[in-house]
Order: structure tokens, then C-alpha cells, then sequence
């Protein structure tokens, strides 16, 4: 069953002295909206605001809203929830998009991106993990090729954003990497095998809408192997998604 909403007006309406906030306040009209504890269907519904009844929108994160009610209880509801319908008046809900403010809170982001190492085409996926809006940590894994060089890599690394509030939020990084390199490969190292290497770096990402953002980044690696340190470069360009 859809579960539509009607009559968006602000929070700066008659009504505004019993809100904290100066979201947007809707009204149920069809039989009910459901408030979880947090953004995931698999978390409890632990109230449900029923037909006729306020519901203030604070803010969103993906396909969820975290919502308001006149009461004060505060909860998260499935965006089709409260979709795009028309109101009684005809008017449509148009409820607050995705920005660049819900990405700075966001905790996960996921990435592809494509670039050259040294000589090489270079591919990688990467998983990030911010429990601080101006600091996180990310995981890859990716792919190093041409005729003459194949090999896997993986890798962690420590991401500061010390600008993060704006839309293109500059960072620095600092991480590890393995790498396994083929038969191959005599070009960059003088042995074949496994190496560990340590890297710096930083870049930019642009946050270009919805849960959407651009990343550019260029690093320096110092490769080990056996006895052998090889100083190594990479710059990259990529797509992340965040929630």
C-alpha cells in the first residue's frame, strides 16, 4: 500500500512556535506512516503516526527520512513513505533531496575507480568506514596491468578531510598496501613475488548530487621487496556512492 502525504507547508507557519527545527511539516493522509529506530528495514518500528497527524521531516539519508512528530519522538521512515504525492490542495509534497550535508554524516561509502600506476592501466574497488565527519578508514582491492606488468593488490588506508564542509573537500592519506606480481614483472622491481609497500597521498572529492561524489587522488608508494625499496607513483580518478 502506498502511504501518501499532504499539504507541505514550513515549520514558519502558525504552528511553528511547537517545533524545534525549521524542517518541513507534512500531514498523513492515508491510514498510517511507521517510524523505525534507525535507517534499515531490519530495525524495530517502535511507533507509527497515524491518519491526520503532523510528521516534521528533519533531514535524509539515502532512501530514508529521519521524521519529527508534534510529541517530540523522533524516528526513521522509508522514503516511498512519504513520496512525491499530491496533496487534498493539489499541491505536491516536495520533500528535501539528498546534499552534500548528508554526505559529511554519512559512515559508509563505496568506490570504483581508474587510473595509471607508473606505466600501467590500474583498476580498484574500495569500501570506506567514517566514524568521524573529518576522518575515516578505507579498504581496497585492485588490479595493475599492461604487457609487461600484471598485479593484484590490497590495501588500507587512514583518510583525513580536514575541510570536509565543502563541496570540493581536499584530503590526505596514509595507508599500506600487499602486492602479488607475476612473472611478468621486471620492470618495477628487480624480484618476482609478493611485496609490502607503504604510501602517502592526497586528492579531492567532489560531491556532484544525490548520493553521488567525484574522487581524484595521487599517491606515492615505497614498494619492498627482499632486500629492494622501489619508490612507485599512481593517480586516480573515480566514482563513490555514500549511505
Amino acid at each position: 500500500m502506498a502511504f501518501a502525504i499532504a499539504s507541505l507547508f514550513w515549520a514558519a507557519s502558525s504552528s511553528a512556535a511547537d517545533q524545534d527545527s525549521d524542517g518541513v511539516v507534512l500531514y498523513v493522509v492515508d491510514p498510517f506512516v511507521e517510524m523505525h529506530t534507525a535507517p534499515g528495514r531490519g530495525y524495530p518500528i517502535f511507533h507509527v503516526i497515524e491518519k491526520g497527524e503532523q510528521v516534521e521531516i528533519l533531514k535524509r539519508k539515502t532512501n530514508w527520512y529521519k521524521v519529527r512528530t508534534p510529541a517530540g519522538e523522533e524516528g526513521w521512515t522509508k522514503a516511498a513513505q512519504l513520496g512525491r504525492t499530491l496533496a487534498p490542495t493539489g499541491i505536491p509534497a516536495d520533500l528535501p533531496e539528498v546534499s552534500h550535508g548528508e554526505y559529511l554524516e554519512s559512515s559508509w561509502r563505496v568506490g570504483f575507480t581508474a587510473g595509471r600506476f607508473e606505466d600501467s592501466t590500474a583498476f580498484s574497488l574500495t569500501l570506506g568506514y567514517r566514524p568521524l565527519s573529518w576522518a575515516g578508514m578505507e579498504v581496497e582491492a585492485g588490479k595493475i596491468y599492461n604487457q609487461s606488468v600484471t598485479s593484484d593488490y590490497y590495501g588500507a588506508n587512514l583518510i583525513i578531510e580536514p575541510f570536509h564542509q565543502w563541496d570540493i573537500t581536499p584530503y590526505a592519506l596514509a595507508g599500506v598496501s600487499r602486492f602479488s606480481f607475476d612473472a611478468r614483472q621486471k620492470i618495477l622491481l628487480s624480484d618476482i613475488g609478493d611485496a609490502d609497500a607503504i604510501n602517502f597521498g592526497g586528492g579531492a572529492s567532489y560531491y556532484i548530487g544525490r548520493n553521488f561524489l567525484i574522487r581524484a587522488e595521487y599517491r606515492v608508494y615505497s614498494v619492498s621487496s627482499n632486500s629492494d625499496t622501489t619508490g612507485l607513483s599512481e593517480w586516480k580518478i573515480g566514482l563513490n556512492t555514500f549511505f
